[in-house]
C-alpha cells in the first residue's frame, strides 16, 4: 500500500484518505468507510465524523500491519487535530478514547502483525498530541513503560529519562504516588540493561525539587543499594540523603563509604557483613570504597616524603590491594576521574598530576592551603593589571615608538644574554670536537710512520740474509 502523508492538507482530503485506508486494511471490499465519512461531511455532521473516526481506532493493532500503522496513525492524528479544532472541542477527551480502544494492556494477547516497537511509536507520537499539562500524559508513559519491560526493550526509555523531569513538572497536579511508580518504573528497567545511565537518572530526581518532595524512604534505600552493587563504580560522595534514608544501617553505611574510612568500614562490615551480605556484595563495595580512599591516601603520603610520585609497592601497601592488581586500580581511578595522573611500568610509580576533590573525600584545606591560594589569585591579579596598564599605554601612543615595559626589556636581555652563552658553548664544543679529531689524526700519522718503519726493517733483514746465503754459496 502506497500514499502520501502531507500534514497541512485540508481536512477533507486527510478524511477520504483515511477512509480509503481503512477499507484497504480493513478488506471491505467497497468504499463503505470512505463513503460514510464523505457523506458526514457534505451533510456537515462534522460531530457524528469525530466519533466514527474515534470509535475506528478500535481496529488499528488487530488489523493493520506493522508497515502501515505508523503513517496512517500519524495521518489519524492530524485529521483529529483538524477536525477538533474546528469543532472547538478538546482533542484530549478524543485522544483518551482513542488510547482506551487501542487497549495496550491486551496488546499481548492479541494475534497481530504489529510489532511492540511500533506500538510505543505510535503511542509516542498520541503523546506529543496531548497537551502538556494534561494527566493523560502520565498513563501513556506507564503504557510504554509497560511495553519495555513486557519486550526487553530498556533502551527506548533513555530518551523519556532525559525529558522525564521537565514533562512531569508541566503536567498539574500530578499525584505523588503516580509520579513514583513512573519514575522507579523507568529507573528500574533502564537498570536491568545500563546500570550506569539508569543511577544518572535516579540521582538527578534525587538532587531535583521534585524528587525531594515526592520520593520516599524506601525510593532512597533501594537507590542507594543499586548503587552501592552496580558492577562499575559510581560516584555518591555529593549526595546528601543520609537523613532521608529509611535504614539506619544504610545511613551509617553510607557515610563511612563517602568518608572513604577503610578501617571503620571494616570494622563495620565485620560487625553487620551477615545481614548487608544479603543486598550487597561486601567485597564489591569494599573495592569501591578504596577508590574513594586513593586521593586520602595519596595525601598523606605526599605530606610525609613531600614528593608527588608514589610507588606501586607503597600504595598497595596503603589499601591493602595486591601488586599485581595496583595498575588496573590505580587506571580505574583515572578512568572515574578520581585522580589524574601518569603510571610508569618500568619503574613501577605513580605521578599525580591533580586530585578531585569534588569527587573524593580529601582532607579538608588548611590555613597554608587557603595563604597559598591566596597568594596565587594576587599574583594573578597583579599579572592582569600589569597586562591593562601595557594595552592602555600602548592605545594612548597611537602607533609612536615606546620602549616596552623594565620586565619585557629584562626578559628580552636575559634571553640574548642566554643566546649568547649558548653560541659561546656551541664554539667552545667545536674547537673541543677539533682537537680531538686533530690528535686523532697525529696518532694516526704516528701509527702509520711506524709501520712503514717496521716494513723498512724486514726489508733490510730480508736483504741481509740475501747477501749471506750467496757469500756462504
Amino acid at each position: 500500500m502506497a500514499f502520501t502523508i502531507v500534514l497541512d492538507r485540508y481536512l477533507n482530503e486527510s478524511v477520504t484518505e483515511y477512509g480509503a485506508i481503512l477499507d484497504l486494511e480493513l478488506k471491505t471490499g467497497e468504499q463503505k468507510y470512505q463513503g460514510e465519512f464523505e457523506k458526514l461531511l457534505k451533510d456537515d455532521t462534522k460531530l457524528e465524523l469525530l466519533s466514527q473516526i474515534v470509535d475506528s481506532s478500535k481496529s488499528f493493532l488487530p488489523n493493520f500491519t506493522d508497515k502501515s500503522l505508523e503513517p496512517t496513525v500519524n495521518l489519524y492524528l492530524h485529521t483529529l487535530d483538524v477536525l477538533t479544532s474546528d469543532l472547538g472541542v478538546d482533542i484530549t477527551e478524543a485522544l483518551a478514547q482513542v488510547l482506551e480502544n487501542i487497549d495496550v494492556p491486551a496488546y499481548t494477547s492479541i494475534s497481530t502483525d504489529v510489532k511492540p516497537t511500533s506500538v510505543i511509536s505510535v503511542l509516542s507520537n498520541i503523546f506529543n498530541f496531548v497537551p502538556e499539562e494534561s494527566q493523560l500524559r502520565v498513563g501513556i508513559l506507564n503504557d510504554i513503560v509497560d511495553l519495555v519491560s513486557t519486550n526487553d526493550l530498556q533502551s527506548l526509555l533513555l530518551p523519556i529519562a532525559e525529558s522525564f523531569p521537565l514533562w512531569l513538572s508541566k503536567i498539574d497536579d500530578v499525584n505523588n504516588d503516580d509520579w513514583r511508580s513512573l519514575a522507579n518504573g523507568i529507573f528500574s528497567q533502564i537498570y536491568e540493561q545500563n546500570q550506569t545511565e539508569a543511577l544518572k537518572f535516579y540521582k538527578k530526581l534525587i538532587q531535583s525539587e521534585d524528587g525531594a518532595q515526592k520520593l520516599e524512604a524506601q525510593d532512597y534505600d533501594d537507590f542507594l543499594l543499586k548503587a552501592l552493587t552496580s558492577n562499575k563504580y559510581f560516584n555518591i560522595f555529593d549526595l546528601d540523603i543520609a537523613s532521608k534514608l529509611g535504614d539506619a544501617t544504610l545511613s551509617q553505611l553510607l557515610k563511612l563509604v563517602q568518608d572513604a574510612d577503610i578501617q571503620g568500614f571494616l570494622t563495620f562490615i565485620s560487625n553487620e557483613g551477615k545481614s548487608l551480605s544479603e543486598t550487597v556484595n561486601v567485597e564489591k563495595l569494599t573495592y569501591k570504597v578504596k577508590y574513594l580512599a586513593i586521593a586520602r591516601v595519596l595525601e598523606a603520603i605526599e605530606e610525609e616524603t613531600g614528593r608527588n610520585e608514589f610507588t606501586y609497592e607503597h600504595i598497595a601497601k596503603e589499601l591493602d590491594i595486591p601488586l599485581e592488581d595496583i595498575e588496573e586500580f590505580l587506571i580505574n581511578c583515572i578512568h572515574q576521574g578520581l585522580i589524574t595522573g601518569r603510571l610508569s611500568q618500568v619503574k613501577q610509580v605513580f605521578y599525580l598530576s591533580k586530585i578531585d576533590r569534588l569527587s573524593t573525600p580529601s582532607k579538608s584545606l588548611d590555613s597554608k592551603d587557603w595563604q597559598r591560594a591566596n597568594k596565587y589569585l594576587q599574583d594573578w591579579s597583579s599579572t592582569i593589571e600589569g597586562m591593562q596598564s601595557l594595552i592602555k599605554n600602548l592605545i594612548s601612543r597611537k602607533g609612536k615608538r615606546t620602549l616596552p615595559p623594565q620586565a619585557i626589556q629584562i626578559f628580552h636581555q636575559q634571553k640574548q644574554e642566554l643566546k649568547e652563552h649558548l653560541q659561546q658553548e656551541k664554539q667552545k664544543e667545536r674547537e673541543r670536537q677539533q682537537e680531538i679529531q686533530r690528535r686523532e689524526d697525529q696518532e694516526e700519522e704516528q701509527e702509520e710512520e711506524e709501520e712503514e718503519e717496521g716494513e723498512e726493517g724486514e726489508e733490510g733483514g730480508e736483504e741481509q740474509r740475501e747477501e749471506q746465503e750467496d757469500v756462504e754459496a
